[in-house]
């Protein structure tokens, strides 16, 4: 395996641990809301994604690059998502009525 892919691998599964820990551990604000982490977490997403499938693409046949072409769309869909809740939480949609 090349040392590219498990670089790769390693940042894919980083971004996957630390959006896990931000959603899960992070602490609210004083008004009891998450403090506003959506935008670096779908702009991160979205990179790790591209790149990712970047070079899955190149190094297309040799051990790895099929599971960083399979992570691939999963990131990107995490990253679609946290954008959605960044606009949602900026829109003010996600308060009590």
């Amino acid at each position: 395996m090349k040392a590219i892919i498990i670089v790769v691998l390693a940042a894919q599964a980083a971004i996957f641990l630390a959006t896990v820990y931000v959603i899960l551990f992070t602490r609210m604000t004083q008004s009891g809301r998450r403090r506003p982490i959506w935008a670096s977490l779908a702009i991160t997403l979205v990179i790790v994604s591209g790149s990712s499938w970047n070079i899955g693409s190149n190094h297309a046949g040799q051990p790895g690059a099929d599971i960083l072409m399979y992570v691939s769309p999963l990131l990107l869909g995490m990253g679609i998502m946290a954008a959605l809740l960044m606009i949602r939480s900026r829109r003010g949609l996600d308060g009590p009525d």
